[in-house]
């Protein structure tokens, strides 16, 4: 068992390079093509680690209805422990950039660091409570395919800029899905692994023309035309299934990172 202390760590954004949708399955899930990459977008989160008798206490600048990092500290059931996590919130919830993921991933990560779980429980737990989970346990750049619980990961992209646009409203990510046409789907320009191929080779033509979201087909019109107004020089597209939307420029503010989870801090007791 492991000891208390504290650790500070950032969970960043991710985006979706692109996003297709190939098939809706039997299980009610939809089959997905994905180029998922992490960006320097993050949340901080302070976890303070005490002996105790399994309390948690979650504290956050914003207001977050069935926190994720709730559930986790439920399932992993530690008697001995308390948990004080102080949350500060700057990827916008629902937008598509995977903030509670991440911000998941954080938590499993600050557990495993002070050795209250082990590197296979971490990677259970994640996929037991989001498809995105597990991704953010690792970050950078991956291939991502079922229902999202299928990651493969790749050489991380580097050298990439991006800005990064919320329009002050959330999409439901399960409205968003069931809105979708089955006409619609695998119909982007082309796979996730042909566009990793062309970020590898800075074939900035081939990116524009691959960068791609199904869920653009459902998003309000003036959204739309937003994205659009940037397409028109610049690789860009919605990310997950919105709000938020990105566009691929050699001055935006953030970068691609290597990790979906830094830790910038670690003490302990």
């Amino acid at each position: 068992m492991g000891k208390g202390g504290s650790i500070i760590l950032r969970t960043f954004a991710k985006l979706n390079l692109c996003l297709d949708v190939l098939r809706k399955r039997e299980d009610g899930y939809h089959e997905i093509d994905s180029l998922f990459q992490t960006i320097s977008l993050f949340d901080r989160m302070t976890v303070k680690i005490t002996r105790g008798d399994g309390g948690l206490k979650l504290e956050s600048n914003v207001e977050i209805e069935n926190n994720i990092i709730e559930r986790i500290w439920r399932l992993v059931n530690i008697t001995d422990y308390d948990a004080h996590v102080l949350l500060e919130k700057n990827i916008p919830i629902g937008a598509g950039l995977g903030g509670g993921s991440s911000n998941a991933a954080g938590f499993l990560v600050a557990l495993k660091t002070f050795r209250l779980i082990s590197e296979i429980d971490a990677f259970e737990l994640a996929k037991s409570v989001g498809s995105d989970v597990p991704f953010f346990l690792y970050g950078g750049t991956a291939i991502v395919s079922g229902r999202g619980e299928i990651i493969e990961k790749v050489e991380p992209l580097e050298g990439f800029n991006v800005d990064v646009y919320f329009p002050g409203f959330s999409i439901s990510t399960k409205e968003a899905y069931g809105k979708l046409r089955a006409e619609w789907f695998g119909k982007a320009p082309m796979k996730a692994t042909e566009l990793y191929e062309a970020y590898r080779s800075k074939d900035l033509e081939k990116i524009k023309s691959g960068t791609y979201n199904v869920f653009e087909k459902v998003i309000p019109e003036d959204l739309l035309d937003k994205i659009e107004v940037l397409r028109s020089e610049n690789p860009a597209a919605l990310t997950g299934s919105g709000s938020a939307y990105f566009v691929l420029t050699p001055h935006g503010k953030h970068h691609f990172t290597k990790k979906g989870v830094k830790i910038d801090a670690f003490e302990e007791n």
